[in-house]
């Protein structure tokens, strides 16, 4: 660059150098050139040139993209280092000697300072030629400096992002290492914490279907609050006062976020920081988003193999077969529609005075099958006693109001045949009406005598006697088979199934009860079972079958 007060061309000039001047010029080239620090070098050629020139103010530019930047600053309050300068705006200050360091495609920058006091300046050329020479000299010198801070700069960025990798490696074979989210989440923090020593640092997660997560220190949960609520939808690290937010996400769902306080170092974070805080919060998400699914997947195949067992526990618990009761035909099914279930259905005690049970617990899955198995094994215990049919019941209500929860109760229908008489005593507790066909194409419907068991203690159900006929048949059942739906939504009901009862009274009590079960999976075609079916069938039979 052109600059004011001198005019001259090096590869021309010829150099008038005395022995002083040669000698100091000589020690600067050895002082320049004995070391690579920018600052050192800087810090020699502002020394000699002012000594030299006699000037208290100087300011070495260096070339900066387009512009240039302020790299070493003497005696100027105006102008402070790494600033970006402008020649004008120096000549305004003052500095009007603006000389070139190095020439054209080589220039580095420029030195500039006010008029020397120095006498005989301008005139002096051999003293310019000295500056001249001295710049020309640092030109080169401050070139090296130059690259070799960009050398240093590219290997400590290289040495940085390979410590980075190398952290990323390490999380990700700490993360690898199990499936539990809350060491994923201890050892990210620690991992984040650890980098920076932040003394406050928080990470909060909150995904779909499993328990929250919360690991925090020295932060209040106000500002947990806050952060979740910041956190809401942001794809990138947002920042909360001196806090770093950085977003922990499933998918397109933000599921948490880790907080990070200021550095005890006292510094911020650098771009570069964000983005690598913001890698390794994308790697636990991954990290835990599978730790979640494991352990769902984990849960679910555990609570797969645990209904298996109930339910072939379950199973054992109906009769393997009905029992033969002299004049009379039974069957029985149960459809459940899980797993488990809580329909009952059970022939105990006496051959010649046999229990016919059908119970229906409230409620379905485990604590049903549960409640199921509670009811069996009460009316079980009871049959050791020689009871009538309403005491049992009332015993069996007390037990079981006080062993069934505040929620929960049972209808049932219990009925005690008389295979001398023929005659049938029942206790209906709720259950749904028992249809009676008899063998004439009457029907009659067994209405309740008394509340669901198990929900109010001291309640006294009433019996009822009537006669069964040869040819007369009783179907018990639970509401599964008159609430199952066809596709329309419209109920089996009631009066279908009487119908049904009606039109296969001529069977046997297989027929029957098989029947029943068509008719009712024709009717409701592909539509799910929400509800237990359980259908218990008795007929009387002549003496000549």
């Amino acid at each position: 660059m052109p600059y004011a007060g001198l005019t001259v061309d090096a590869r021309t000039r010829d150099l008038r150098l005395d022995s002083s001047r040669l000698e100091s010029l000589l020690e600067s080239a050895k002082i320049l050139g004995s070391s690579l620090d920018l600052r050192e070098q800087l810090n020699h050629l502002m020394r000699t040139v002012m000594g030299r020139l006699l000037v208290t103010r100087a300011l070495v530019a260096l070339r900066d993209g387009e512009g240039w930047r302020a790299a070493a600053v003497r005696g100027l309050r105006e102008i402070g280092e790494g600033e970006r300068v402008d020649p004008q705006r120096l000549a305004g200050l003052g500095l009007t000697v603006q000389i070139p360091i190095g020439e054209g495609a080589r220039e580095a920058g420029f030195l500039a300072l006010p008029p020397p006091r120095r006498p005989g300046w301008p005139d002096d050329d051999s003293e310019r030629e000295f500056l001249e020479a001295l710049l020309s000299l640092a030109s080169a010198t401050i070139e090296n400096a130059l690259a070799h801070e960009e050398i240093v700069e590219a290997n400590r960025e290289l040495a940085r992002r390979i410590h980075e990798l190398n952290t990323l490696v390490e999380l990700a074979r700490a993360f690898s290492s199990t499936i539990d989210p809350e060491e994923i989440a201890r050892v990210l923090m620690l991992t984040l914490s650890g980098r920076w020593t932040v003394r406050r640092h928080a990470l909060l997660a909150w995904p779909r279907e499993q328990a929250p997560l919360k690991l925090a220190r020295n932060v209040s949960d106000e500002e947990l609050a806050r952060w979740r609520a910041l956190a809401e939808g942001a794809a990138e690290p947002v920042r909360d006062g001196e806090f770093l937010l950085a977003p922990l996400r499933s998918g397109e769902a933000t599921i948490g976020v880790v907080a990070l306080g200021a550095p005890a170092t006292g510094e911020d974070y650098t771009p570069e920081d964000v983005e690598f805080c913001a890698a390794l919060a994308a790697q636990a998400s991954v990290a835990l988003d599978n730790a979640w699914r494991i352990q769902d997947t984990l849960y679910r195949r555990q609570m797969e193999r645990e209904l298996e067992l109930a339910s072939a526990i379950q199973r054992d618990l109906f009769p393997k077969r009905l029992p033969e009761v002299p004049g009379l035909e039974l069957a029985a099914a149960n459809r459940q529609a899980r797993l488990v279930g809580g329909d009952y259905y059970d022939v105990l005690g006496d051959a010649r005075r046999p229990l016919l049970c059908v119970a229906d617990v409230a409620g379905k899955g485990i604590s049903a099958s549960l409640l199921m198995a509670t009811i069996q094994a009460t009316l079980r215990a009871l049959l050791v006693f020689p009871l009538e049919l309403t005491d049992l019941v009332n015993r069996a209500n007390a037990l079981l109001c006080g062993s069934m929860p505040g929620n929960r109760y049972a209808t049932l229908f219990t009925a005690r045949y008389d295979a001398a008489s023929g005659t049938l005593e029942y206790v209906n507790a709720a259950q749904c009406e028992a249809i009676l066909a008899r063998r004439g194409g009457g029907i009659e419907l067994l209405e309740a005598t008394g509340l669901p068991i198990g929900m109010f203690p001291g309640v006294h159900y009433e019996a009822r006697r009537l006669e069964l006929a040869p040819g007369d048949v009783l179907v018990i059942y639970s509401d599964g088979v008159t609430d199952a739906q066809a596709p329309t939504e419209e109920e089996f009901g009631l009066e279908r199934l009487a119908d049904c009862v009606r039109r296969l009274a001529g069977g046997t009590a297989q027929q029957i009860c098989d029947g029943v079960l068509e008719a009712v999976s024709q009717f409701v075609e592909e539509t799910p079972q929400y509800d237990d079916i359980t259908v218990m069938v008795a007929r009387r039979v002549s003496e000549s079958e």
